[in-house]
């Protein structure tokens, strides 16, 4: 098979699993990650590993490759228990494996794990107990647990390849071009292709629109990435795409990862001066490859124009020096988003001050507090944020709050891991926990701008409600000073205060 042709299958195709690659094919698409290391040295101090993740995470495709550099006679290894469909005697050597102090990995995606592990429980209670205790601790906020017995888990779901701190796809880049150099020479788009991502320039833009689709933090099979990759590069050679670069290809592609990445298309980016030259053939300069031979004000069909135009506008984020200028017109709720995982420590106070200020916000949208998280009740069983009206008589201080961002355990250090959340709690306590995903960050963070809370999601105002009924009942929350008593009408974005003075009811002035 043509390597061109072995690539293309890539894309939403069988040859994305390593079962049906052979050991040459292997070899061209492997680039070694940390993974892999960790496996290795785990395995030489003979620990029970158990890799395990979703279908087309790469777990069999890891085995397979390490097999190169241990000595496979002395470990007990499955390279896909999913094809196992009696676990009997999988439990005896597991078992056998682990009183014989002997080394063993077992690669198995999530639910049949479940499965082995129930019948782990029966033949063994200890192993049982020491693989829940170690797969509690993979991720952690703080103080890392040891890995001190013989079991460990590696979860591939925890893993994140797109992340900027790793530069595995640049790697796979550098390999699909060298892979498909020679076919080049039959198709002029591909020689194209591999012309303009062998450029550092491209490739850095190429890979920031990666990383958008990483701060996501959805999760992509090593299958999802390299099917994207493939059609990138390749898509040109297709009878439905014939012709079509990559920069066009990246933005047409139908597997989940190039679907998320396609969000993130340039078209979408609004500035009116640039595209007003950009519909003229007006730009001139800084076109790494030369300035394209056609502008769509050139043609009639409004069609064609609007096309011309599209492929204009990514052709000059990825080959235009100046196309990282049109990068930064991301949306702000994706930036700013980001900022906070990328900043964490740096800025813990000012974000933890920043969240609270937007949970407030929640139920008070005119509120600034960023000093006193306040228990809102809307007296509403099912916490609807139709309620038009909340009240508030306790709050937490700031400083009795903490924020906290997780991390592989230490005995995973390496791990390709991009955070997909932090959580909020009361300092020395683990409960309760509020946990703040990207689409609820992004959420406060559109509060905080002024959005109208009626248009948000209701699921946020709920979790964020029983967060603090849960402060409220486990002791956290304080009385107001004087025994005051907010009284917020939502809809209009104000609130009364009331004292209760010598047992009487003292009401304020409305505060804005």
């Amino acid at each position: 098979m043509k390597k061109i042709e072995f690539v293309k299958k890539l894309y939403n195709g069988k040859n994305c699993y390593s079962d049906h690659m052979d050991e040459s094919e292997l070899q061209l698409l492997h680039i070694a990650s940390n993974v892999e290391k960790i496996i290795i040295d785990m395995l030489s101090h003979n620990r029970i590993i158990f890799l395990t993740g979703n279908p087309g995470d790469g777990k069999t495709f890891i085995i397979k490759t390490i097999s190169s550099v241990i000595d496979e006679s002395k470990f007990y290894i499955q390279t896909d228990l999913n094809n196992v469909k009696d676990y009997s005697q999988v439990v005896k050597d597991i078992i056998a494996m682990y009183k014989e102090n002997k080394g063993a990995i077992l690669a198995v995606n999530e639910y049949p794990f479940m499965q082995l592990c129930k019948q782990i429980k029966v033949a063994s209670r200890d192993v049982y107990d020491e693989i829940q205790n170690v797969k509690k601790g993979t991720i952690a906020y703080g103080v890392s647990q040891p890995l001190t017995g013989r079991v460990a888990v590696v979860d591939l779901n925890e893993r994140n390849l797109l992340g900027a701190d790793y530069d595995l796809l640049a790697g796979l880049i550098d390999k699909f071009i060298e892979l498909l150099k020679d076919d080049s020479a039959y198709y002029s788009a591909l020689k194209y292709n591999l012309m303009a991502l062998s450029d550092e320039f491209v490739k850095g833009q190429l890979l920031s629109l990666f990383q958008l689709a990483a701060a996501e933090c959805e999760h992509f099979a090593i299958r999802d990435i390299l099917g994207a990759f493939a059609f990138i590069f390749t898509a040109c050679t297709m009878e439905d795409y014939e012709g079509h670069c990559y920069y066009t290809a990246i933005f047409e592609g139908t597997n989940d990862l190039l679907a998320s990445v396609q969000q993130f298309d340039p078209v979408y980016l609004s500035c009116p001066s640039l595209d007003e030259k950009l519909w003229n053939g007006e730009i001139k300069a800084d076109w790494i490859f030369g300035i394209p031979d056609n502008c769509p004000n050139e043609i009639e069909n409004v069609d064609e124009a609007l096309s011309l135009f599209r492929k204009l506008k990514r052709q000059y984020y990825f080959e235009n020096k100046n196309g990282k200028e049109l990068f930064k017109l991301q949306p702000d709720e994706i930036t700013k988003c980001t900022e906070i995982f990328t900043t964490f420590e740096a800025q813990k106070k000012k974000t933890k001050e920043s969240l609270i200020k937007s949970i407030n916000k929640l139920f008070l949208p005119s509120s600034d507090d960023r000093k006193q998280l306040h228990i809102w009740t809307t007296h509403r069983y099912d916490m609807s944020q139709d309620a038009s009206v909340a009240v508030s008589s306790k709050s937490v201080d700031a400083s009795e709050l903490e924020i906290l961002m997780p991390r592989p355990a230490d005995w995973l250090k390496g791990l390709e891991y991009v955070p997909d959340h932090i959580v909020m709690k009361p300092k020395g306590a683990d409960v309760p926990v509020l946990r703040l995903d990207v689409d609820f960050l992004r959420t406060l963070n559109a509060i905080e701008d002024g959005y109208p809370i009626g248009l948000l999601a209701p699921q946020y105002e709920q979790a964020a409600a029983m967060f603090l009924q849960q402060l409220d009942d486990k002791g956290f929350s304080e009385p107001n000073d004087d025994g005051e008593i907010k009284i917020a009408s939502r809809t209009r974005s104000y609130k009364k205060v009331v004292h209760i003075q010598d047992g009487k009811y003292d009401f304020g002035e409305e505060e804005n």
